[in-house]
C-alpha cells in the first residue's frame, strides 16, 4: 500500500488543475506538495508532466532526506526547497509552488507585496516579502526562502520566478497563493491611483464567531 492515498493524491491533482485554470501556472510550472507526517515523507508532483495529462499514479513519494520511497519519475526540481520550508515550519503540511503574473510583477522589481486586502493579510498573515533572483532548485536556496517567509506570514516571492505559499492543508496553502496574487493586481493599481490603505493583521478585529471567507 502506498504512503500516500489516492485522496490525498487526487486532492493534488485537482489544486494543479486549479492553478492552471486560474492562470497562476502554464504549461509544467509550479509544483504541490502535501507532508506525511507519518512516514517521515512528503508526496509532490513530478518534474516535466503538464497537469492536464497528470494522473495520481504519477506523483512522487520523497523522504524528509530527500530520497524518492516511492514513484518511477523524478520529482519536482524544488523538491528541496519544499523539504526546507517544512523543516522550518512544523505547523505546515502542504505547500504550492506557482507562477502568478502580478506577483512576479513584484518580484521583478524587488519590491514588497503590502496588504491592500482583506484576504490577504487573513490568509497571508502579512506582507510578502521578494527573495532575490538565484536558481531555485537546492537545499541552500530552499533554506533561504524559508527564512525569508519566516514563522508568521505564508507566502514569499522569489524574484524573477514565482511564488510559494504554505498552509495547514493544500487548499489552504491554494488560499495563500490566491489572495497574494489578487492583493498584488489591486496593489498595482492603487498604486498607481494614490497612497494604498495598507492592512495590518494586529489592527483587524475579527468578530467572535465569524467565519473566514
Amino acid at each position: 500500500m502506498s504512503r500516500a492515498s489516492n485522496e490525498l493524491r487526487e486532492e493534488i491533482l485537482y489544486w494543479c488543475r486549479e492553478s492552471v485554470r486560474t492562470g497562476l501556472n502554464f504549461n509544467t510550472q509550479g509544483n504541490i506538495s502535501i507532508r506525511l507526517p507519518e512516514h517521515e515523507a512528503i508526496v509532490i508532483t513530478p518534474s516535466g508532466i503538464r497537469y492536464d495529462v497528470l494522473t495520481i499514479d504519477q506523483m512522487v513519494v520523497v523522504g524528509y532526506d530527500g530520497v524518492v520511497i516511492e514513484g518511477d519519475l523524478f520529482p519536482s526540481t524544488e523538491t528541496d526547497v519544499h523539504l526546507a520550508h517544512y523543516r522550518r515550519r512544523p505547523d505546515v503540511n502542504a505547500i504550492v509552488h506557482t507562477e502568478s503574473p502580478w506577483a512576479n510583477m513584484f518580484g521583478a522589481v524587488g519590491k514588497t507585496i503590502d496588504p491592500v486586502l482583506l484576504n490577504m493579510v487573513l490568509y497571508a498573515k502579512g506582507a510578502v516579502r521578494i527573495m532575490p533572483f538565484e536558481f531555485s532548485t537546492n537545499t541552500d536556496f530552499g533554506e533561504l526562502s524559508a527564512a525569508l517567509m519566516g514563522d508568521d506570514t505564508n507566502a514569499v516571492v522569489w524574484g524573477n520566478h514565482g511564488m510559494i505559499s504554505v498552509g495547514e492543508d493544500v487548499a489552504g496553502a491554494f488560499k495563500v497563493a490566491v489572495a497574494v496574487e489578487a492583493n498584488a493586481q489591486v496593489l498595482h493599481g492603487a498604486l498607481a491611483l494614490g497612497t494604498p490603505n495598507i492592512l495590518q493583521l494586529e489592527n483587524i478585529v475579527i468578530p467572535e464567531g465569524a467565519r473566514l471567507p
